[in-house]
């Protein structure tokens, strides 16, 4: 399940995505002005659905979560998923971690 905490569009916009796991259930923030480019795709892939039903391999508190192959059989929502984004900017500080 995704809910947007902020979606204005701005680089200060939020989203929250909520998965039922087999190991219980997680919860993921993501936030635009990490990564504009890879937040803008991220969260519409999870809107659309591609993510369902998908597996995460590697999952480290509070820092990372690795997942990304989507089981869809939509192939216009397939060949969006495997598109090439630009670079997100550099950031010269530091992102804060627990």
């Amino acid at each position: 399940t995704m809910g947007n905490a902020k979606s204005d569009g701005s680089d200060q916009e939020e989203a929250i995505v909520q998965c039922d796991t087999s190991a219980g259930p997680i919860t993921m923030h993501f936030y635009r002005s990490w990564s504009p480019h890879g937040y803008d795709r991220a969260t519409t892939l999870f809107e659309k659905g591609y993510f369902d039903h998908s597996h995460f391999f590697r999952v480290v508190d509070h820092f990372l979560v690795q997942f990304g192959i989507g089981y869809t059989t939509d192939k216009e929502l397939k060949a969006f998923s495997q598109s090439t984004i630009p670079d997100d900017p550099k950031r010269p500080e530091l992102l804060p971690f627990k």
